[in-house]
């Protein structure tokens, strides 16, 4: 009987905790870019750089848990070094880990919840963004 209780409960809960926001956008490279985690008010999107191992990360201040009333953000991103030049001084995210490629970035959504298309500008190390790529969003059968 309290298994049948427990199993319930644990069931009854499922069902009241909201779905993770899952998003993914395709990169004009063909690359997605993932809504990965959050790290207090910040959200952490990831990709695959153009060149280079591992991922890339742009963490985007003041996103973590706005799926609604989305607009223009600040942020800055990180790259392993292979991926490109070094900037002279390393930056520490906001977990704690230290890179030597980075930039500053804006981020805007063009509808204010998901899906949306998301402008991304970014520039290298102090350099303010310059130019500009759109992500569009993927849905259904295109998440890889």
């Amino acid at each position: 009987m309290k298994l049948r209780t427990m199993l319930a409960a644990l069931a009854l809960t499922l069902i009241a905790a909201p779905a993770s926001a899952d998003e993914v956008w395709s990169l004009p490279s063909g690359n997605q870019l993932v809504y990965d985690r959050d790290v207090g008010d910040t959200a952490v999107l990831t990709y695959v750089p153009e060149q280079g191992d591992g991922r890339g990360q742009i963490f985007v201040v003041g996103l973590a848990g706005q799926y609604e009333g989305r607009g223009a953000y600040q942020a800055y991103w990180v790259e392993n070094d292979d991926a490109g030049a070094a900037c002279p001084a390393a930056l520490t995210d906001a977990e704690g880990n230290t890179w030597r490629r980075w930039g500053i970035a804006t981020i805007s959504f063009q509808r204010a919840t998901f899906p949306s298309r998301i402008t991304i500008a970014r520039g290298e190390c102090l350099n303010a963004p310059s130019g500009r790529i759109t992500a569009r969003p993927v849905v259904g059968a295109g998440v890889r």
